[in-house]
């Protein structure tokens, strides 16, 4: 059997999360269906039962990323507590199987079972709605072209990674610490960004976005110099390599950890 990675330990170790933790990912979903509830039925009440696919899509935006953060912050929650930690180290798995649980359960599970949760409730509020007299509604699809909405499952994948690592690093306050930093960082790589491309083509940028289109003043006339490639491929691609690296640096402060 390796020590590394063995599927009938992963298994067990996986039914006694689950068995541990059920009733508190229960109510918890229970809490988040409410929370989905209260939203949309209040945004299809002051607009008079008009809820459009456009509203509901940032509904689901918002709630899969921030919910989904914040119970990401807690699956290694009890290596913040020396006590707790003790009983989580020394179980026989490997720090491997420990980690893809933690892993599973907040980036496929969570994301699985949200998606149904807001579904769900999506359509209770709409049959509600649609007894108001300003016609049929339709559910928000996440895969139509025009809204993107599917592009949050890739920043999904960022947040998740950001927080898992962020929860596995810090002993306390695990997901306001991870916000603070990222946001930090955000703030920096924006007030940056703009004089680092000006200095470069030496112009008055109007715009600059990483990987979009460069809008600057030349001389009086405007110029817009377009990327020569899919910019949300590009996106894609690196969004998801950086989330696997993160995901890569928190596996392995997961194996610094000790007892």
């Amino acid at each position: 059997m390796s020590n590394t990675f063995s599927f009938k330990r992963f298994t067990m170790l996986f039914k006694k999360h689950t068995l541990e933790h059920g009733k508190t990912y229960l109510l918890s979903s229970a809490v988040l269906a409410g929370l989905l509830f209260i939203s949309l039925g209040f945004i299809s009440y002051i607009n008079h039962g008009d809820l459009q696919p456009g509203s509901q899509g940032v509904i689901f935006v918002i709630f899969l990323l921030f919910a989904g953060s914040i119970f990401t912050s807690l699956i290694f929650a009890e290596l913040g507590d020396k006590k707790k930690a003790v009983p989580v180290l020394t179980l026989p798995a490997s720090h491997l199987e420990k980690y893809l649980i933690g892993w599973v359960y907040s980036f496929i599970i969570y994301q699985l079972v949200y998606i149904g949760l807001f579904y769900a409730v999506d359509g209770i509020v709409l049959s509600i709605s649609n007894t108001a007299p300003s016609g049929k509604l339709q559910l928000v699809n996440l895969l139509d072209d025009n809204s993107k909405f599917y592009y949050v499952f890739t920043i999904y994948a960022l947040f998740n990674a950001l927080t898992l690592c962020g929860a596995i690093w810090f002993e306390k306050l695990h997901f306001i610490k991870t916000a603070f930093l990222f946001f930090i960082f955000v703030l920096v790589l924006t007030l940056i960004n703009q004089p680092v491309l000006q200095a470069i083509i030496g112009r008055d940028i109007f715009k600059g976005v990483l990987f979009e289109n460069l809008r600057f003043d030349d001389g009086g006339h405007y110029r817009s110099i377009e990327p020569g490639f899919d910019a949300p491929v590009v996106h894609f691609i690196i969004t998801m390599l950086i989330s696997v690296l993160v995901w890569g640096c928190a596996y392995f402060k997961l194996r610094e950890k000790e007892v």
